[in-house]
């Protein structure tokens, strides 16, 4: 077997490092592993009178727009998951211009270091980890620790 070396600790254990291709700590426990690849943000129309953190995983409302994904009482009857949002947002009332930037392809850690923002029915890790399973097309997200974190 060929000798690698590597200029990081950890990365056998850690997967990919993060921050060769992202701006900064917080984005490099943004993600949990290299496969789905992080893909350029789509941009999608908020909802009325939102205001959106960065990082909050998002999901579409009756009307297509952007919302807080949130978690059903049997599962089904939430805000599916179908992103994370690149970039905080607002809107306002009546609102037909202005767009949210959402990842939709990634693997992203939950853990309790990731900066991603949930809704607070996502109240277990669980739920986190099946957040975005059965989401519509294009989204390719999965969710679950850091591996060497508890994985």
């Amino acid at each position: 077997m060929p000798t690698r070396n590597f200029s990081y600790a950890n990365v056998d254990s850690w997967g990919r490092p993060a921050f060769e291709v992202l701006d900064d700590y917080t984005m490099s426990v943004l993600l949990a592993g290299a496969t789905p690849a992080l893909a350029d943000p789509m941009a999608v129309l908020l909802a009325d009178s939102q205001t959106l953190a960065i990082y909050t995983v998002v999901g579409l409302n009756s009307s297509g727009k952007l919302v807080p994904a949130t978690w059903g009482t049997n599962g089904s009857d939430g805000v599916k998951a179908i992103g994370v949002l690149a970039r905080a947002a607002t809107s306002g009332t009546s609102n037909t211009t202005v767009k949210g930037n959402v990842w939709y392809q990634g693997c992203f850690n939950i853990d309790d270091k990731s900066p991603l923002v949930w809704d607070s029915s996502f109240n277990t890790e669980d739920k986190k980890r099946t957040a975005f399973i059965g989401s519509p097309a294009p989204c390719q997200i999965v969710a679950r620790r850091r591996l060497g974190a508890g994985a």
